[in-house]
């Protein structure tokens, strides 16, 4: 398989080399049997179209399928019925049987042409039914499991994004591919009974040699195709790269960055890339194919057809055959033979919409074996009454990467506030993922008053989690649903504007243009777009409305990283009291936030180095008063040239900046600007000014 790598070489697989060079011998022996299996998986996808939609839409392929042959056998008769009707005149029965054989063909005619809408449409029918069944299968293989950590393997995402695409594409979805197999019927029939014809009428060896002819073409062309297919599907991996960089060029994602640094070119050279490793090896196989057996498959069809009508004509003129009988095995074998050709209805939507059933099934596999069942009990209402343990938690995404927590320990005592402060990468993130059984511990475990919590079922225990992360969702949805979506969908004006009211951000919403209702996207009418401080406004409205719905744990990942300080200090002044009865995670880089918690814990390394109180710390001395006395140092120096916090890691883009921004425009900046123009920065009588003190007195 040709690949890119990061530097935008291209590189050769082997393995798909080897299926290029396949002969088609091979092709017919080993990808034929394949194909077989996936069409009986197709078959059985079938009755999910509907009975009544399904056999009404196989009657009618039948009748298309005969109707021709049933016009064949009426134009031979006008025809052959020509020459007695002129001779006997417009009163002589033979002119009454060439009108009655026209009036035939003519209905016959127009029968196969009104059919023809009629099949498309319950072809439509059939295909939107069956691919509704598979995205509802698409959509319970994704959520198999609490766990996300299956959706970012590279196969899954492989074939997840073949499957979907093919599946969003009408033409190539399994749905398609299922209406392609019904519409086969007819062109199948029709060849059957064209050849019976020609043996009828003529002699059995010139209708076998019609179905042979028109079969061998069908053949050669199918394992083309089938070829074809194969290597589409070997290059899922590059070719997710090459509809990244072409999302890349034609969406607003990068838009703004690709004008301001001037890499238009630089996309557009790696998608070009990426767009000719995906497709050269189909164009050399196409070569192979189309220059090398599918001629010798044309040759051997014309040789069987060309031998069968020659001695039809050799019969008919020596009076052996009529001249209506020779126009019958002429226009059957033609009829015959056309099951060679292309069929816009059938051919690409059967090939490639087996292939998108093949990934998604496959997508199905990996995720339900990387489904970690858990137990299936739900957690009691009232749950944690006493505290969540982590006990000897060890956790790494990958087999081979270092452990991001490392037989790390921590008590959060129920119904308080715990702040967790630490590095970058020391696992702050990751921990609550853990909490949240969106990954799974590679050892230790987690408990809820002394329970595992793997022995909860997994979504149960999900929603009493109300979780803000730092990559929240920004739903380009109503301001309605994107707090509403706390509470399951909640859709009542009351709460939503109460937990909007909470989390200060009422005040704008009423001013939207449809307020509630009003989409949050520029992209839709009426829509708005938000600053990153109202949008984690609308966030923490998420997660309160959930509280208010049943959720015991809290988590903020960063919650106040794009608020002002006046509105941050205003946001945890009433945090306790918005959270009473509920446990807290706080996760900030401002000391002057985490200060306010009940208890702070300091990881590093993947473990707990420290903890207790914010007073309790200080007078420790340790890493946490060396990290807060830094901070404070900060707002009370003013940024003086080489500070120590600028250099520090522990703070390198994710704190604080005198005049300037944190990590990617989201840090507070003292005196500088935030994301959406929220100023940022030390305010009168802010809970700063009182880290300055604290920090003078340390």
């Amino acid at each position: 398989m040709l690949l890119i790598d990061t530097s935008g070489v291209v590189m050769v697989d082997q393995s798909v080399d080897d299926l290029v060079s396949r002969s088609v011998w091979r092709e017919f022996t080993s990808g034929m049997r394949g194909r077989w299996s996936q069409r009986r998986v197709m078959v059985r996808l079938l009755p999910s179209g509907g009975a009544a939609a399904l056999g009404s839409a196989t009657l009618l392929q039948v009748l298309a399928g005969l109707l021709p042959i049933g016009f064949v056998l009426a134009t031979a008769g006008v025809i052959a019925g020509v020459p007695a009707a002129v001779e006997g005149g417009v009163d002589s029965p033979a002119w009454q049987q060439l009108r009655d054989h026209l009036i035939t063909a003519a209905a016959l005619f127009f029968a196969v042409q009104l059919l023809l809408p009629v099949q498309a449409f319950l072809g439509d029918v059939l295909r939107r039914r069956i691919d509704d069944r598979v995205r509802d299968r698409l959509m319970a293989d994704s959520f198999a499991g609490p766990g996300i950590a299956i959706l970012e393997d590279p196969e899954v995402l492989d074939q997840a994004a073949d499957g979907v695409n093919m599946l969003r594409m009408a033409t190539w979805s399994p749905g398609a591919a299922c209406a392609g197999f019904v519409a086969l019927l007819s062109h199948y029939l029709q060849t059957v009974a064209a050849a019976v014809v020609v043996a009828i009428v003529y002699a059995p060896w010139a209708g076998a040699a019609v179905l042979l002819a028109g079969l061998i073409i069908r053949f050669g062309y199918r394992v083309g195709l089938s070829v074809f297919g194969r290597i589409f599907m070997s290059h899922q991996r590059v070719r997710r790269q090459r509809f990244y960089f072409r999302d890349l060029l034609f969406t607003a994602v990068a838009a703004k960055e690709i004008r301001i640094f001037g890499l238009l070119d630089w996309v557009g050279e790696r998608y070009a890339r990426a767009f000719m490793a995906s497709s050269l090896p189909v164009w050399q196989q196409r070569r192979r194919i189309f220059y090398g057996p599918y001629v010798l498959y044309t040759l051997s069809a014309f040789v069987l057809l060309g031998g069968a009508l020659a001695a039809a004509a050799g019969a008919t003129a020596t009076g052996v055959l009529g001249i209506g009988a020779f126009m019958i095995v002429m226009q059957a074998a033609l009829s015959s033979i056309r099951i060679g050709a292309f069929i816009a209805e059938s051919d690409v939507q059967t090939e490639y919409g087996m292939n998108a059933q093949k990934a998604l099934n496959r997508l199905g596999e990996l995720t339900a074996a990387a489904a970690d069942p858990g137990g299936s009990e739900l957690p009691p209402a009232e749950l944690p009454v006493r505290e969540i343990r982590f006990e000897r938690v060890t956790f790494r995404y990958t087999p081979d990467a270092p452990p991001v927590l490392d037989g790390l320990d921590l008590v959060i005592p129920a119904g308080d506030s715990l702040a967790i402060v630490g590095l970058n990468g020391a696992g702050k993130t990751t921990l609550v993922k853990l909490l949240a059984r969106l990954y799974e511990p590679e050892s230790g475990r987690i408990t809820v008053d002394g329970v595992d919590i793997r022995t909860f079922d997994g979504a149960a225990w999900q929603r009493k989690i109300a979780a803000i992360f730092q990559d929240f969702v920004h739903f380009e949805l109503p301001v309605r649903d994107n707090v509403g979506f706390g509470a399951g969908g909640l859709r009542d004006d009351a709460p939503i504007e109460d937990a909007l009211r909470r989390a200060g951000a009422l005040e704008f919403v009423t001013g939207l243009p449809a307020g509630l209702d009003t989409p949050l996207s520029r992209q839709y009418t009426d829509g708005a777009d938000l600053s990153g401080g109202q949008w984690q406004r609308i966030a923490i409205a998420r997660a309160l409305i959930a509280v208010d719905g049943g959720a015991r744990v809290l988590v903020l990942d960063e919650p106040t990283a794009s608020l002002d300080a006046r509105a941050e200090v205003a946001f945890f002044e009433r945090f306790l009291d918005l959270t009473r009865g509920a446990t807290s995670v706080v996760i900030s880089h401002r000391f002057s936030t985490v200060r306010r918690a009940k208890r702070i814990a300091v990881l590093e390394h993947g473990r707990v180095i420290e903890s207790g109180t914010h007073g309790e710390l200080l007078a420790a001395g340790g890493r946490y008063a060396e990290l807060f006395t830094l901070q404070a140092a900060r707002f009370a120096d003013g940024a003086p040239e080489g500070d120590a916090l600028a250099d520090d890691p522990a703070l390198a883009g994710e704190g604080a900046t005198a005049g300037g921004v944190g990590r990617g425009g989201e840090g507070a900046a003292a005196g500088g600007v935030g994301p959406g123009g929220d100023a940022i920065g030390p305010r009168a009588g802010s809970a700063d000014d009182d880290l300055i003190e604290e920090a003078a007195d340390a």
